[in-house]
């Protein structure tokens, strides 16, 4: 096959699978200007609070999970997307199975 020839299409929440001792992530796009990462949460787990020196698309691709951006708890179900602004502190909790996709 043809390295230039596009591979089909695949589904973003195939890209990693749960594992009910931790989060998993898997890198789906790095082009040096943007970064794509699938995660996936068993319900329950969460991304600790955290800040990140970039502006960030998450956008859960199923399940449904909380992000709470400084004091305001936000829930985003499968389909929905939320801002991450940079510099301030937000964490991600798995209200459900979940997988989530950041786009910065």
């Amino acid at each position: 096959m043809n390295s230039s020839t596009p591979k089909p299409a695949a589904r973003l929440a195939d890209a990693t699978a749960y594992d009910a001792a931790k989060l998993q992530s898997t890198m789906v796009l790095n082009n040096g200007s943007a970064k794509a990462i699938v995660f996936a949460l068993k319900a329950g787990q969460d991304v600790p609070p955290h800040s990140s020196p970039v502006e960030a698309l998450f956008t859960v691709l199923e399940g449904e999970a909380t992000v709470t951006i400084k004091d305001a708890v936000n829930r985003v179900a499968a389909g929905g997307y939320i801002i991450l602004p940079m510099a301030i502190d937000h964490h991600i909790k798995a209200v459900s199975d979940m997988k989530f996709m950041l786009l910065k």
